[in-house]
């Protein structure tokens, strides 16, 4: 079981980003020197009460203060964005990283932000699908090409006028630019650098809908599920990414299912639910558009306790959701700092080893 911090870098607008954002950074660089194996960070736009719209200048951050932890997005809503600077900006983090990058993606589920960039919203699933194929092809490929409903690349030289597939020249170092081996400037694009990582940095879907998680089983991706997904889906999307990883032919071992939970861990019971109840209830209350109360979620979403009952919860998402790779969000809105590195180093000490035991 690989366990994780997740950070969405919400706030209630009574904190500064500039103090929201060295908070987290200092929790991610304790993360680091404990010895979590991830750290992932959310993308969202135009909203005051979620503030962390470039993931990539993130992740470089986080990347130049840590040595060991894996980086994550969680995730990188791909249709808001080309996907050719897309490839060029995370392959830049894996290489500042030394290929640490693990690469989260989805296809977005806010419309104000699809305003905002005027993107369609309603084909953003097929835009998705064409920008990651972009993306990796961009990153295993000397030089390519693509022709799409969506996307066309490359913009060194025109398209056929029925279009073209993809041209491939697989990837081998060392990487030497195809107009220096030959002389030649290209016909496709080539896009510099590649990534660390061979062939490419792993790729989790951020999915929930039957369609996205047979998607990733049929790409051979790994399965991101949110923290908004209660215990019986993210079993139930167990069971539909596992039959569809067997029916592609795919090895279960090669990828992860993996799911973003509240956890929040103190020295008793009381004190974590006195902690985290009202941070909680408010976050989840702007999330669902409703006041909620904390008792009507914690026993199928959150996972919050002593040392003992957090690491019960998570055997039984180990155990029935065949869960590998469990990502922590302990950081929340009205929860001190103080209060998230006390978690963060109790969960460590107490729950992590012995899941690792």
């Amino acid at each position: 079981m690989r366990t994780g911090l997740f950070f969405s870098l919400d706030t209630d607008g009574r904190q500064e980003p500039v103090d929201l954002y060295d908070e987290v950074l200092e929790q991610v660089r304790v993360a680091d020197d404990i010895g979590y194996d991830s750290v992932w960070v959310a993308e969202h736009h135009f909203g005051d009460d979620q503030v962390l719209p470039s993931l990539q200048t993130m992740l470089a951050a986080i990347a130049t203060t840590t040595k060991g932890v894996r980086i994550g997005t969680g995730v990188k809503v791909l249709p808001l964005d080309n996907p050719v600077r897309v490839a060029e900006d995370f392959a830049v983090v894996d290489i500042v990283s030394n290929g640490r990058l693990l690469f989260g993606v989805g296809a977005g589920h806010r419309e104000e932000e699809f305003r905002g960039y005027r993107v369609e919203f309603g084909n953003r699933w097929e835009r998705f699908s064409e920008a990651l194929d972009i993306v990796v092809k961009a990153w295993t490929n000397d030089s390519f090409a693509y022709a799409g409903r969506y996307y066309k690349v490359p913009v060194l030289a025109a398209l056929g006028s029925g279009g073209a597939a993809f041209s491939v020249e697989p990837y081998v170092r060392p990487y030497v630019v195809q107009w220096q081996r030959g002389g030649v400037r290209p016909k496709y694009l080539p896009v510099t650098p590649k990534p660390v990582q061979m062939p490419h940095p792993p790729i989790w879907v951020g999915a929930s809908s039957e369609e996205s998680i047979k998607f990733a089983a049929k790409r051979g991706y790994s399965l991101l599920v949110s923290p908004i997904e209660t215990f019986a889906e993210v079993k139930q999307a167990s069971l539909i990414y596992a039959a569809a990883l067997q029916e592609a032919g795919r090895d279960i071992a090669d990828v992860e299912m993996t799911t973003i939970r509240e956890v929040y861990v103190a020295e008793s019971r009381e004190a974590a639910r006195r902690d985290v109840m009202e941070p909680l209830a408010q976050l989840y209350s702007r999330y669902v558009g409703r006041p909620v109360d904390f008792s009507e979620l914690n026993e199928d979403r959150f996972i919050v306790g002593d040392p003992d009952e957090v690491l019960d919860k998570i055997k039984v998402y180990q155990s029935e959701a065949d869960v590998r790779h469990i990502v922590c969000r302990m950081s929340f809105p009205g929860l001190a700092h103080q209060r998230t590195l006390d978690s963060i180093r109790l969960f460590a000490a107490e729950v992590w080893s012995k899941l690792q035991a």
